[in-house]
């Protein structure tokens, strides 16, 4: 142990010759900038007109369903639900030699749920392949959902409201959000279609 602690005592460390080498904090030099006085003095405030027009060009681009929208795809999906039922409800009473009043009277059990069935599959079948129920499209309106049980979810719902068109227009009317019954029941929301931009 005394010879070890010899020969280190006699052992002679330098740094290594290309060692980085650094200016401590108090002595770099100091960096003038030139500012002109214009620099200095603060911006105006924008005016109204630059600020509304922001608003526009925000509100443009913002994806939301307006409320005429909504209320006629509702209100066309409702004809076109009635004529569909009309039209299920006309054929088998035609086969059958019936009129169809006495043939919903007569067997209401089982035309009940035929005319259900029927119902959602004329909503079920667009909704879940491309997202837009019947009259949708037309009014160019979307439902933004990916998954197809949430959009069979929905088409249920959406039948619901359309059968029950005058709750639905009453809940658009006095909701904060402006909904229809649709919404409101499953959480989801319609959105204005997105508009391909030409170049």
């Amino acid at each position: 142990m005394l010879f070890q602690a010899s020969a280190l005592a006699q052992a002679a460390f330098d740094p290594p010759p290309r060692a980085l080498t650094a200016p401590a904090l108090g002595r770099v030099a100091p960096v003038a900038v030139e500012v002109s006085p214009e620099e200095l003095e603060r911006p105006t405030a924008p005016g109204p007109m630059s600020v509304a027009a922001s608003r526009s060009t925000l509100s443009v681009q913002e994806p939301a369903a307006s409320f005429w929208p909504l209320v006629k795809v509702e209100v066309s999906e409702a004809l076109l639900l009635a004529l569909t039922q009309a039209l299920a409800l006309l054929l088998p009473a035609l086969t059958l030699g019936l009129s169809p009043a006495r043939l919903f009277l007569g067997a209401w059990p089982l035309v009940f749920p035929y005319l259900v069935a029927v119902s959602w599959i004329l909503f079920m079948a667009p909704l879940v392949l491309t997202g837009q129920s019947p009259m949708m499209g037309r009014f160019g309106v979307t439902l933004p959902e990916n998954t197809p049980e949430r959009r069979m979810t929905f088409s249920l719902v959406h039948m619901i409201s359309v059968l029950c068109f005058p709750l639905s227009f009453l809940c658009m009317v006095l909701g904060p959000r402006h909904q229809t019954l649709a919404e409101l029941l499953s959480g989801q929301e319609l959105l204005s279609r997105p508009v391909s931009r030409m170049r």
